[in-house]
């Protein structure tokens, strides 16, 4: 290992690229706004049962008599590993031959920018590869309640038994008939769960859904014809998104927020795949916006002074970016990592309806 062999290249200025970078990649991801990045010191998760609901009321008594003892509610917690997620790129010599070519021409603005976008573009591939895992498995968690690594999404670790995050199985439904059915039950259904929610003591706020599922309520016959007595007509229509949420407001249900996030998996043989981050066919119903956390622990690297001797290095966020350089095979190689996994803070406050179904799987 040596350090990078590209001059463009400071630890001051890769820090200041990176800051810029992540405003753009934070406006097109989903997990930050459900689960903030949280520190932890120990490489492992945990997500909680029994930490929430409605407040406990005290109780009216005499004076001079002794307050009731209330019992302490058990919380129990679903814990397991916190993983490595991890990708490179290497710049070969016929990149570096590229990178020489550009730099002696690089007078003018365009090849400037052409070598500027050469040196850069392996972070830029790195850092997003980390955030995308990041967003792949924390939506994955929220749509479904469990996370299956397998090698149609994963080229490393592949599960044998899913990660279950111990949602309650009494709040995993399914609908009275398919979304797909424009003469369903949509407005029915969601009614059902908020009822089931709220006698669990969890007053619900939103309820997340992919294009699909929107695609279903918007063409809805109940939604529809609530639309029009809404509107003082007898004129059926197709509500947009803000029209279907303002329905919802007035009729005391979950707003909608649309999740349309999609990722790209490469395969050992580095065929590239699209890969939605939400499980398809799955309506979730949250209480508050803040469901749990990122959690994110220390790497062994950005402590290590021997490597940082040899490498470039800058940490934002839970991705920690490598750059540095090798003779024997020759390259430029960047490197993003994190040891990161989501986490809920109370399981018991998140319902999950499955719409493409009328029983759950």
């Amino acid at each position: 290992m040596e350090r990078s062999i590209l001059k463009e290249l400071t630890k001051k200025n890769v820090e200041a690229y990176v800051n810029r970078q992540r405003e753009l990649f934070l406006q097109k991801l989903y997990w930050q706004q459900f689960f903030p990045l949280k520190y932890t010191t120990q490489l492992t998760w945990e997500s909680l049962t029994g930490s929430g609901g409605n407040p406990v009321m005290a109780d009216v008594i005499e004076y001079n008599s002794s307050a009731p003892l209330k019992s302490r509610r058990v919380v129990t917690k679903t814990t397991g590993d916190i993983p490595k997620i991890a990708l490179k790129r290497q710049m070969d010599e016929k990149d570096m031959n590229d990178y020489n070519i550009l730099k002696a021409l690089s007078q003018g603005d365009a090849n400037r920018n052409a070598l500027l976008d050469l040196v850069f573009n392996d972070i830029d591939f790195c850092y997003a590869g980390v955030m995308a895992r990041t967003e792949y498995l924390a939506m994955q968690a929220l749509s479904y309640g469990e996370i299956a690594l397998t090698t149609s999404n994963n080229n490393g670790i592949i599960t044998e038994v899913d990660c279950d995050f111990g949602i309650p199985s009494g709040n995993k439904t399914a609908a009275s008939q398919l979304w797909s059915v424009a003469s369903g039950f949509q407005m029915t259904d969601i009614r059902k769960v908020q009822e089931d929610a709220r006698a669990s003591g969890y007053p619900l706020s939103y309820m997340l859904m992919d294009r699909a599922a929107f695609g279903y309520l918007q063409k809805s016959t109940q939604v529809q014809e609530e639309w029009a007595v809404l509107r003082n007509t007898t004129t059926k229509a197709t509500p947009a998104l803000s029209d279907l949420n303002n329905l919802l407001a007035t009729r005391l249900l979950p707003e909608i927020i649309l999740v349309d996030s999609n990722v790209r998996f490469e395969s050992n043989a580095h065929a590239l795949t699209n890969v939605a981050s939400w499980k398809t066919g799955y309506v979730t119903f949250i209480p508050d916006l803040n469901v749990g956390n990122v959690l994110h622990g220390p790497i062994a690297e950005e402590t290590s002074e021997a490597v940082s001797k040899k490498a470039i290095q800058v940490k934002r966020d839970h991705i920690l970016i490598s750059k540095w350089a090798e003779l024997e095979p020759f390259g430029e190689f960047t490197k993003g990592q994190a040891n990161a996994f989501p986490r809920f803070t109370d399981v018991d406050g998140i319902f999950i309806l499955k719409v493409d179904a009328t029983s759950w799987s």
